[in-house]
């Protein structure tokens, strides 16, 4: 083999190994597609919920990114958004307490602080509480010193509210990377998605909200819903939906179980 042949064969294989790396590093800071929740109070069109495994493994296996539970056993997880406010918070609460049904709250630490009284009320009545941020901002354009303290802040404000800092934790519009993925788990945080959307922020009618239920709920689904909107916005279409809901879940033979008691998870950190 002449020199010049040489000097070709090694420029091919640092050409290969240079193209290989870029795409690994790209696959490592790509946005995860997980389905996600719109910007309450906004249009936006509509997407295909792809309804993921019932528990997504990343970094070598460890559990930390969650769309469902287990399958066995019909049990379905209510998780209500975007809250605490005086208004649709309070009916939907009153409606849970009526029926005898937990749900999972993920709470805006803004609001947590302009709303103590109702977290206490989340939790006094059995309710579970998971952290949605500090202002609800997208995590994907901020730095990672920004995301920990919208986290932090939250997780300090509950703890000042209720005397315990969250296991659970919501992302602002439902994307993050593969990196804030590692860093959120690190924090000693369980990531919840969803496997079912209401659409109930975009004015989705009563009816409408129960065909999406009834089209994309199996066994160990967690529902995605909220529970406070822009002030000249309304939730009543979540509030009458969710009135029929229950009963129409039960009739099917479900069980309404908190999200840690569909993915064996604590409540609290210690």
């Amino acid at each position: 083999m002449n020199r010049s042949s040489k000097y070709m064969i090694i420029s091919i294989l640092l050409l290969t190994m240079t193209t290989a790396c870029a795409a690994n590093e790209k696959q490592a800071n790509s946005t995860i597609p997980i389905p996600s929740p719109a910007i309450a109070g906004t249009i936006t069109q509509d997407q295909d919920v792809r309804i993921s495994p019932s528990t997504t493994l990343i970094n070598n296996n460890m559990k930390s990114l969650y769309y469902a539970g287990p399958e066995q056993g019909k049990q379905v997880a209510l998780t209500f958004d975007d809250g605490p406010d005086n208004h649709f918070t309070s009916q939907i609460l009153d409606l849970l307490k009526k029926n005898n049904v937990k749900a999972t709250f993920f709470i805006v630490g803004e609001k947590a602080k302009a709303n103590p009284e109702v977290v206490k009320r989340i939790v006094n009545e059995g309710h579970v509480i998971g952290n949605h941020s500090w202002d609800h901002s997208n995590f994907t354009k901020m730095s990672t010193e920004e995301m920990n303290q919208q986290i932090s802040k939250t997780q300090d404000e509950l703890n000042a509210i209720v005397g315990f800092r969250p296991t659970l934790f919501r992302p602002p519009y439902g994307a993050l990377n593969n990196a804030e993925v590692m860093a959120i788990s690190s924090m000693g945080l369980s990531i919840i998605d969803w496997s079912v959307d209401t659409r109930d922020w975009a004015g989705t009618s009563t009816q409408q909200i129960l065909k999406n239920v009834k089209k994309e709920l199996k066994p160990g689904g967690i529902i995605l819903q909220h529970c406070a909107i822009g002030k000249k916005e309304s939730l009543s279409n979540t509030v009458n939906a969710l009135e029929q809901m229950i009963p129409l879940l039960k009739n099917e033979g479900y069980t309404f179980v908190t999200v840690p008691t569909l993915l064996s998870l604590p409540n609290s950190q210690k």
